[in-house]
């Protein structure tokens, strides 16, 4: 079963490259890299020209991961609902002096 995890942008010189892996694991975080680099888990990138930067240089890769046990993929499921409202919870409110 394959999932989504994150995009990144990075130049295309990188791609396939040692660099590429540095760029995936800044993206994911240091733990769920490691999880992804496990026996039955395998990461896909997807690479496409940026849309934010000079596509000539630039890329955007998709990072996927395929999970080959049934019961991992349910936790990678979980985990990435964690993530995305992690990512979507807004700022705490500073406190108001005076």
């Amino acid at each position: 079963m394959r999932f989504y995890l994150a995009t990144c942008e990075f130049k295309w010189t990188h791609v396939g490259t040692r660099m590429e892996n540095v760029w995936v694991q800044r993206e994911l975080g240091d733990e769920l890299y490691r999880q992804c680099n496990t026996t039955g888990f395998t990461l896909h990138m997807q690479h496409t020209a940026s849309q934010t930067l000079p596509s000539d240089v630039y890329c955007s890769c998709d990072i996927y991961v395929d999970v080959e046990d049934e019961r991992e993929a349910v936790l990678i499921a979980l985990r990435g609902e964690v993530l995305a409202h992690k990512r979507e919870a807004p700022a705490p409110e500073k406190p108001q002096s005076g």
